[in-house]
């Protein structure tokens, strides 16, 4: 009867075992999440749909995954695709990115920025920029451009990496004034606090028409914690500045920090599924 009670406890912990590992090695990896926000100044009755991606982390290959998150992207239908760094792992190359880039529909525009791992990959950034080139992306280093999409212009301001790059708010929104939509895209949630200094001082020597609107801040780099227990994080990377996932600050500008699609060190996911962003911008 002991053993009995014994090899049921050791079953149960084999069986539990093999749902944890089939979970974090398959499951929160290839059936991502799609999550739906609806945010912009709601001026209007009309939405421009924004798909926010990032921490894609091409390695050697176009891994199943990545081909099925090309086609749900392409079913929601973006008006803009934004990619907040980190498109390739530290020890990936460009070919799959490329593949991947080749999925999505070239006619929607896409705007993207570096990470950490994107400048430790060999050879250069400049690699990567030339693939987001071909695929109709612009690839924003302490840069802002405006972009009209069905008759509404936005202005998008991308800033270099906090860890690899060389990070530089005012030299990016240089010449930009007050715009109706302004969003900034960093990879390490963290930066948004340099960011959020140096736009409170430069605002306060602007007349309140010229001061700068930010609305909303996307960020990637944590992975949602990547491997994690419920209610802990055991260890988030250099410049995550405590975020975790989700919406934070409670007055403009808004951040979002999204958990990202791959994975980075070790390749799994627990307690962190991948996911997509749809945002619906109301204009």
């Amino acid at each position: 009867m002991k053993q009995t009670k014994i090899n049921w406890i050791l079953g149960t912990l084999a069986v539990g075992a093999a749902a944890v590992l089939l979970d974090s090695l398959i499951l929160e990896k290839y059936f991502f999440k799609v999550k739906n926000f609806a945010i912009g100044p709601n001026t209007g009755d009309e939405e421009l749909r924004i798909v926010l991606l990032t921490d894609l982390h091409f390695k050697d290959a176009l891994l199943p995954q990545y081909s099925r998150l090309a086609r749900k992207v392409n079913q929601l239908q973006p008006d803009l695709i934004l990619i907040t760094g980190d498109t390739l792992d530290s020890t990936g190359h460009t070919p799959p990115a490329d593949a991947f880039f080749q999925l999505l529909d070239p006619n929607v525009k896409k705007v993207a920025i570096p990470g950490n791992n994107d400048y430790r990959a060999a050879p250069a950034i400049d690699d990567i920029r030339q693939v987001y080139e071909r695929h109709n992306c612009d690839f924003l280093l302490n840069e802002s451009k405006a972009y009209t999409l069905r008759g509404h212009r936005i202005m998008i301001t991308g800033l270099d990496d906090l860890l690899e790059g060389d990070s530089n708010f005012t030299a990016a929104v240089q010449g930009v004034g007050r715009e109706k939509h302004h969003l900034l895209l960093v990879h390490s949630p963290l930066q948004q606090e340099h960011a959020k200094r140096q736009l409170e001082k430069l605002n306060a020597t602007r007349s309140p028409g010229e001061q700068l609107n930010i609305g909303y801040v996307f960020a990637g780099h944590t992975h949602g914690g990547q491997v994690r227990l419920p209610g802990f994080v055991p260890k988030l990377p250099p410049k995550s500045g405590g975020y975790v996932n989700g919406w934070y600050n409670d007055t403009p500008p808004y951040l979002y920090v999204s958990k990202g699609f791959g994975t980075s060190s070790l390749p799994l996911r627990f307690d962190a599924r991948s996911e997509v962003i749809l945002l619906r911008y109301q204009v």
